[in-house]
């Protein structure tokens, strides 16, 4: 082969390598151990091991699932988990080898350890909404401010919404683009999205509040008050890019900064950087396609952070933040976090964050919800003390602490 061929021959290999998609392999998966049983009907054992086995793998993907969904929601979603993940359980084993089988009486038994393709089970989790369920449908608020191509400010919509907004009431509509691309995408993926104009003129936004660079504090404030649990916020630009001398077709190009914060304790969820290109012959419909394609090239970045934290607070426990007020002194700090590493179920530790003036503010590291840890200071006896839940979201508590018999202090 003369040495050019062969030159361009390896070029075409390596280029072909280098396009190629990323096999299953690649996919994040789980190993599991999974035993499979199946009847020898007319003592046909051939056919009582093929049964088993896919016994074995049905339950090496019902454990992958079991990790990811709370047990209720497996059991209240036995029969949709039965028509559409579990009746396909060989799509989601990626490889298996068999560990150990045989017939024992009537029955074939087949043990299999098995690489579960979970990033696959996660998505079809989520389509059918059962990630969602397992984490109590947490409401999300989009707030996107957008500047495209011909505007000289930002737009969005907490600065025209309700009396104090007739203002922006005209531009309002040009604003959306790219939150109307990452609302259509997290409700693909099962998510509880808030439509702003259900909850129209129940509340006014204050006017320190209507501001494109929006603290995280002040979107909290808003989410709150639109019962949201979980924000979207960030910026959207889109601006012209090189043009072909003589061509009516310009080049467009945007960028995008999003970030997911939990309304109750300000943690970040998630956070992403995307951008977006665009060709067309009017300015602001190219914008408006390379804002578009900007916010669903972030999208599946936010869902994928979001969901894994969700899923690693599920398996392996979250942070509840639980402030107790009305303590006596550090002899009852002492106690209420005794009380809570020994006597709360699921709790694992207690970090002291702070402590003055008889309010403490504790991390709770705990396999439960605050709504769980609740139910279990209501029902369990402090002794001396009392402690009464006088408010809980899904990641905070407020506590208020008394004598027995006291009257309970104002908050």
């Amino acid at each position: 082969m003369r040495t050019g061929l062969r030159r361009w021959v390896i070029a075409v290999v390596l280029v072909s390598f280098a396009l190629a998609p990323a096999g299953p392999a690649l996919a994040q998966s789980q190993t599991v151990t999974a035993e499979g049983v199946a009847g020898m009907q007319g003592g046909d054992q051939g056919i009582a091991r093929d049964n088993a086995l896919r016994d074995a793998q049905r339950k090496a993907v019902e454990q992958a699932v079991g990790s990811m969904v709370a047990s209720e929601t497996l059991v209240e979603n036995f029969q949709v988990l039965r028509d559409s993940v579990y009746s396909k359980s060989q799509g989601y084993i990626q490889k298996y080898t068999i560990v150990k089988e045989g017939a024992q009486k009537d029955l074939y038994s087949v043990t299999i350890s098995a690489t579960v393709a979970v990033e696959t089970l996660k998505n079809d989790l989520g389509a059918l909404g059962l990630l969602m369920v397992r984490v109590g449908k947490p409401r999300v608020l989009f707030m996107l401010a957008e500047q495209n191509i011909g505007q000289e400010i930002l737009l969005y919509w907490w600065g025209w919404w309700g009396k104090g907004g007739a203002a922006f009431a005209g531009q309002s509509v040009d604003m959306a683009v790219s939150e109307t691309a990452l609302k259509e995408e997290f409700l693909n993926k099962g998510f509880n999205v808030i439509d702003i104009s259900a909850v129209t003129g129940k509340f006014e936004i204050s006017n320190a509040y209507r501001i494109a660079d929006l603290t995280d504090t002040g979107a909290r404030e808003i989410g709150r008050k639109m019962g949201a649990e979980v924000i979207v916020k960030g910026k959207a630009l889109a601006k012209e890019g090189p043009r072909t001398p003589g061509s009516s077709v310009g080049s467009y190009l945007a960028d995008i900064t999003v970030s997911a914060i939990r309304v109750d304790n300000g943690q970040v969820l998630a956070s992403a950087k995307g951008n977006g290109v665009a060709r067309h012959v009017a300015q602001h419909t190219g914008g408006n396609e390379a804002i578009d394609r900007a916010a669903r090239s972030v999208a599946d970045k936010l869902i994928e952070q979001i969901t894994a934290k969700w899923t690693a607070e599920s398996s392996g426990g979250q942070l509840v933040q639980i402030t107790v007020r009305g303590l006596g002194g550090m002899k009852d700090l002492i106690k209420v976090k005794e009380f809570l590493q020994s006597q709360v179920r699921g709790v694992q530790t207690v970090i002291q964050r702070s402590y003055e003036g008889g309010v403490a503010v504790l991390d709770v590291d705990a396999k439960a919800s605050a709504q769980q840890i609740g139910d279990e200071l209501a029902k369990k006896d402090f002794g001396a003390l009392d402690l009464d839940v006088t408010a809980a979201t899904a990641n905070t508590l407020e506590v208020v602490a008394s004598k027995k018999g006291a009257a309970v202090p104002a908050k």
